[in-house]
């Protein structure tokens, strides 16, 4: 397995029509739902791969950042269930399928006369919850899949502490093909088709950030 960054002429026309769609779903959700929409991971950072040869394409990684959600449709089930719908409605129009994944909603466009897919997007759907100390925290809603019917539920993200402070110092140090190279790396090295590209990212920027010493 190996991979290869996308070429920006490539991945750009892909993210203008994924955008697209997205601000078609905010304004078939309203007024149910309001949310802002933010690309996260390597795909923020222009760097867009794909493995070399495989027929899985490319994707990009966006959450749903809920901001008004009406009482009677505030449970987890609700809050999946209607946004799957309603993304599947918007993104057929474009070819795309729709797939319930366990901490995302997958939308691919699928190339069927060749059998490969040609780039997707997965969309999570999240709360930035605030506590008492005012340190705020993300929250994803996820799938139990191992149950019969579906199920759902919010869980706590892991945190990737000081993430855009970090890049900023990668940057700023001169570092930022060290970054590539070391989100590279991990990708090929990477067995779990349960990680997301932005998961990996992290992983790739605590890495180079950790083998330098910083002035706090």
């Amino acid at each position: 397995m190996s991979y290869e960054y996308v070429p920006r002429s490539e991945y750009t026309p892909v993210r203008e029509i994924l955008e697209e769609i997205i601000r078609k779903v905010q304004y078939h959700m309203k007024p149910e739902y309001t949310f802002q929409f933010v690309l996260i991971g390597s795909g923020r950072k222009k760097l867009i791969t794909r493995e070399k040869g495989s027929n899985k394409g490319f994707d990009f990684d966006y959450n749903f950042v809920l901001q008004n959600v009406y009482e009677d449709y505030n449970e987890p089930v609700d809050i999946r269930q209607n946004f799957f719908n309603i993304i599947q409605e918007v993104s057929k129009d474009y070819g795309y399928k729709t797939e319930d994944s366990t901490t995302s909603i997958t939308i691919k466009l699928v190339d069927q006369d060749n059998k490969k897919i040609v780039h997707s997007c997965d969309i999570a759907i999240v709360e930035e919850i605030e506590d008492e100390n005012d340190v705020t925290s993300q929250w994803v809603y996820v799938r139990d899949k191992s149950k019969n019917k579906p199920s759902y539920t919010l869980r706590e993200r892991p945190n990737s502490y000081r993430y855009n402070n970090k890049i900023s110092d990668i940057e700023g140090a001169g570092l930022w093909n060290e970054l590539r190279d070391e989100y590279l790396k991990i990708k090929n090295k990477n067995h779990d088709s349960n990680k997301k590209s932005f998961q990996l990212f992290i992983e790739a920027i605590n890495n180079v950030y950790n083998r330098y010493e910083w002035n706090e």
